[in-house]
C-alpha cells in the first residue's frame, strides 16, 4: 500500500479516537403521569371483573370521519390518544380529545361512541385490565 493511501487513513483513525463520546450521565428517567383516577370519564367508580385476569394493551386506528358503533365496556380501561382529535359522546355529554390527552373509561359507564373529527387518522393506545374471554366491548 503507497504511503499516500495511508497517511488518510491514519487522520481518519485518530479524528475519531480522540471525538468526544456523547454522555448519558446527563440523561435521566423521566416518568410523567398522564392520569390517575378511580372513576371513569362518565364519574362513575370502575371495579374490576371477576375471573382470571388479563391486561390488553390495544393500539386503535381510527380512520378520518369514522365514528364506533354506540358501545359500553365490561371492565375498566385507559385511553391515551397518541395522534388526531376525537369527539366521544355519552348522551348529551360530549367530550374531545387531542393527541397527548388521556382518559378512563369505568365498566360502569353507560354507552357512548367515538369519532374522528380530525383530517387524518386517529390512534389510540388503550390498556384493558379484564379477564381471559371477556369482550373489551359490547355493541349496543
Amino acid at each position: 500500500m503507497k504511503l499516500k493511501n495511508i497517511v488518510p487513513c491514519i487522520f481518519l483513525f485518530i479524528g475519531t479516537a480522540v471525538l468526544q463520546k456523547p454522555s448519558f450521565a446527563e440523561e435521566k428517567i423521566e416518568v410523567v403521569p398522564l392520569i390517575q383516577s378511580s372513576e371513569g370519564l362518565s364519574g362513575k367508580k370502575f371495579n374490576y371483573p371477576d375471573g382470571k385476569p388479563e391486561l390488553r394493551l390495544l393500539k386503535v386506528k381510527i380512520p378520518a370521519g369514522l365514528e364506533t358503533p354506540i358501545h359500553t365496556h365490561p371492565s375498566p380501561m385507559l385511553i391515551h390518544v397518541t395522534r388526531g382529535r376525537l369527539k366521544h359522546v355519552r348522551g348529551e355529554e360530549i367530550n374531545f380529545f387531542k393527541a397527548g390527552d388521556a382518559f378512563i373509561e369505568s365498566n360502569n359507564g353507560s354507552a357512548h361512541y367515538v369519532k374522528n373529527v380530525g383530517k387524518k387518522p386517529a390512534i389510540l393506545h388503550v390498556g384493558v385490565v379484564s379477564v381471559v374471554g371477556m369482550p373489551t366491548a359490547i355493541n349496543k
